[in-house]
């Protein structure tokens, strides 16, 4: 479902493109998808980031067990 959802929204991204560069607003679209970008790879990097700090103290625990 959640890909549905991104394909969707790509499509939308797409369409907008395409109206605004006809307007001569062209930078637009790329402002907003390099945010979109940025917030992706944010999350991506504090889950990973979240993940390996509870693998450390996993770690910690077993040591001391």
């Amino acid at each position: 479902m959640k890909r549905i959802f991104v394909f969707i929204g790509l499509l939308g991204v797409c369409i907008g493109t395409v109206y605004l560069y006809q307007r001569q607003l062209g930078a637009i679209p790329f402002l907003l998808i390099s945010i979109y970008f940025f917030i992706l790879a944010y999350k991506q990097l504090s889950k990973k980031t979240n993940h390996s700090d509870d693998e450390e103290k996993e770690k910690k625990n077993n040591r001391y067990s």
